[in-house]
């Protein structure tokens, strides 16, 4: 008896220490290099005009917005973009001219926790919840409507962004009028599995820490680079980009896995605009992400099973993930383009 007490006590006092190396709290502030900038400007070009602000969303946090509009002609529609994970809004700027120059208002935005989108209560690397990051998508097209009371929304999200972007459509697709993907993340089963352990984390550590095992699982902080995209210009930016950020805390991390969790949970969709036109596009070479071509067909599967009809899938060779900033980036900005304007 006495020995199985001691073995249990061995047992308990290796779980524990065990769960205390993989869930230890690495403390961690993400700061910026670049600092801040605490005001927001406006540019006016030859034919496109820049407007940097803030929207206050309903728990107070400013939400960092940069507006590129056509100067001398109509607004087609307005672009709602957003971007991946630990990436800014910044990074789309090239894009966004382009469309501005065809006649496409574009709004971009720092997700809540990335950029300049962060105040005391939501630092950087913090994403609450899947209801508040959508739900923060849904005040900006609000503000779009406001400020654009005629114009047609498209919506574009790439990489997490387009999971976010699907998840947005759950009852709200008939805000929008089509809807753009590219680095298409796939569902992953395993999931479930990283909402687990990463709620098992927030138990441990706190939500606002910065567990060992996430970290090293969520492979943050990697200096390599070479996933993204081919060329290696875009690859340098990326590594010398003062804004990206290294990692997600606990809650980002959860956030995150639940996100793409929550892909699969069709019986949550309304579908109550069944038509809605949703272009996917990808880089064959971004197997890891877009799951190749048979998470490819997953994804247009389980769209289609949530009851869209018009779903389209691009899979450009010799392209990584990062389809915008790739080599012959001039097909991606084409094709976006000849789905926008028909």
């Amino acid at each position: 008896m006495k020995k199985k007490k001691t073995l249990l006590k061995s047992s308990l006092l290796s779980l524990g220490l065990a769960s205390y190396l993989l869930f230890r709290n690495q403390p961690e502030t993400i700061v910026l290099k670049e600092p801040v900038s605490e005001k927001m400007s406006s540019a006016v070009f030859d034919d496109t005009t820049q407007e940097d602000t803030y929207l206050i969303t309903e728990d107070g946090l400013p939400l960092a917005l940069t507006i590129i509009q056509p100067k001398n002609q109509a607004v087609k529609a307005v672009v709602q973009v957003v971007h991946g994970i630990l990436e800014h809004r910044l990074r789309y700027r090239h894009l966004a001219f382009f469309l501005a120059k065809n006649g496409f208002a574009v709004v971009l935005s720092d997700n809540r926790g990335h950029g300049d989108s962060v105040d005391k209560k939501n630092p950087l690397g913090q994403m609450p919840s899947v209801k508040r990051m959508v739900k923060d998508q849904l005040k900006i097209t609000q503000f779009i409507n406001d400020r654009f009371p005629s114009a047609a929304v498209y919506l574009y999200g790439h990489s997490y962004g387009s999971v976010l972007a699907r998840l947005y459509l759950q009852n709200n697709d008939y805000k929008v009028t089509k809807l753009l993907l590219t680095g298409t993340l796939q569902y992953q089963k395993k999931a479930k599995y990283g909402v687990m352990l990463a709620l098992f984390a927030d138990m441990l550590a706190g939500k606002k820490s910065y567990s060992w095992i996430l970290k090293k699982l969520s492979n943050f902080g990697s200096t390599d680079k070479t996933w993204l995209t081919n060329d290696k210009i875009e690859i340098e930016k990326a590594l010398r980009d003062p804004r990206m950020l290294p990692g997600y805390n606990n809650i980002g991390v959860t956030t995150l896995w639940e996100s793409i969790r929550r892909l699969k949970d069709i019986s949550f969709f309304a579908c109550q605009n069944p038509e809605l036109p949703i272009l996917s596009i990808t880089g064959a070479e971004d197997v890891a992400i877009t799951g190749g071509k048979r998470g490819l067909v997953d994804t247009k599967k389980t769209l289609n099973k949530i009851g869209y009809r018009k779903v389209e899938m691009l899979d450009f060779p010799h392209m990584k993930h990062e389809v915008i900033n790739e080599v012959d980036q001039d097909l991606v900005y084409q094709a976006i383009l000849d789905f926008f304007v028909k």
